[in-house]
């Protein structure tokens, strides 16, 4: 029984959306302090609808969105799905079509796993036939719900940069696999 679903970020939720980043502000995620996973660039705006704003000029190659919890509309986690595996300021080895995450009072919980699989559904209707996705090595919550959805380990990678290891999986979406 799925008890969440994916909907666009959204200008309503503006408020739930820096709670959500609220929670995060003392933990270090990614390489780049505040940085979300899901969430890129929200921590470049002190306003969340100057952030939402932003997020429109990328509808062609990226969807942000909310997973919202049905029973009660709050904002469970976030995911963006990215329809190449392109950035404009990272290396494409690390790259990956869905960056996601849960909000820290609601990990533990098996709503990633969920979450994940929703996010599969909305790449594969995007066209994407191949989801590459990647975490890091010490992040063991992200790669079993990797691997709980289907994810085939590829390799590891080292960043000079983050100074962390990276897991590469992909998910492969086409019907006649």
């Amino acid at each position: 029984m799925e008890i969440l679903r994916l909907i666009q970020a959204s200008e309503e939720y503006a408020e739930q959306i820096e709670e959500y980043r609220n929670e995060f502000e003392d933990l270090n995620v990614t390489h780049i302090r505040g940085r979300i996973p899901g969430l890129s660039y929200l921590e470049e705006y002190d306003d969340v609808r100057d952030w939402l704003q932003y997020t429109n000029a990328f509808t062609e190659k990226v969807t942000w969105y909310m997973t919202v919890r049905k029973a009660d509309e709050r904002i469970i986690g976030f995911v963006c799905i990215r329809n190449k595996l392109e950035y404009d300021d990272d290396d494409t080895a690390f790259a990956s079509h869905i960056g996601y995450s849960i909000r820290p009072s609601e990990q533990g919980k098996g709503y990633a796993k969920e979450q994940l699989k929703l996010a599969l559904e909305k790449a594969e209707e995007a066209g994407i036939e191949s989801v590459r996705l990647v975490c890091r090595d010490t992040n063991t919550a992200s790669r079993k719900t990797i691997e709980a959805c289907g994810g085939r380990y590829i390799d590891s990678i080292y960043g000079e940069e983050s100074g962390a290891t990276v897991l590469r999986y992909d998910i492969d979406l086409r019907k006649d696999k």
